[in-house]
């Protein structure tokens, strides 16, 4: 082979070699990029710590639910009931996806001071609760299929909460 066969050889595998680190560059911080976007839109908070469960339990004596788009809220006073609506708080954590709004808010109280607020999302697919600590969200916690129950029988019949069991 002459010489300019043999760089002619050369030239080609070296701009081959190249392209393909530039595409391999290319998908890699493509790569990147969509894994940075998808934690910018998708988040993950922390479950609710199980002494803040456990006050609820022992401590709470009424818990508000207020719907943002519905002309009613929803009180529970008694402790079974109030048992119960605790029990709705998986230990799962969700991902918060960006496109679910929340329908509600509810405020846990204690001898009427809010102890505990959390935003209800509850739509196809985003089942959840997201609570707040010093007027941020801090914590998230899925809803358990029998708050799933709960929140179906509220909102579509809109009277008062059930009894819970």
């Amino acid at each position: 082979m002459n010489r300019f066969g043999t760089l002619l050889i050369i030239s080609i595998t070296l701009f081959s070699c190249q392209s393909g680190q530039q595409e391999a560059g290319a998908n890699q911080q493509k790569q990147e990029q969509a894994a940075t976007q998808q934690t910018a839109d998708e988040k993950l908070y922390p479950s609710l710590p199980l002494d803040t469960l456990q006050m609820l339990w022992k401590q709470c004596d009424y818990i508000d639910y207020v719907f943002y788009y519905k002309d009613f809220s929803v009180s529970q006073n008694k402790s079974a009931d109030i048992q119960g609506a605790v029990r709705y708080i998986s230990e799962e954590v969700p991902v918060i996806q960006p496109n679910c709004q929340p329908i509600g808010r509810i405020f846990f109280q204690v001898q009427g001071e809010n102890r505990l607020e959390a935003d209800l999302h509850f739509s196809q697919g985003c089942t959840y609760f997201i609570f707040y600590e010093n007027g941020k969200k801090t914590y998230a916690n899925t809803i358990m299929p029998a708050g799933v129950q709960f929140f179906n029988q509220i909102l579509s019949t809109g009277t008062e909460a059930p009894a819970s069991h």
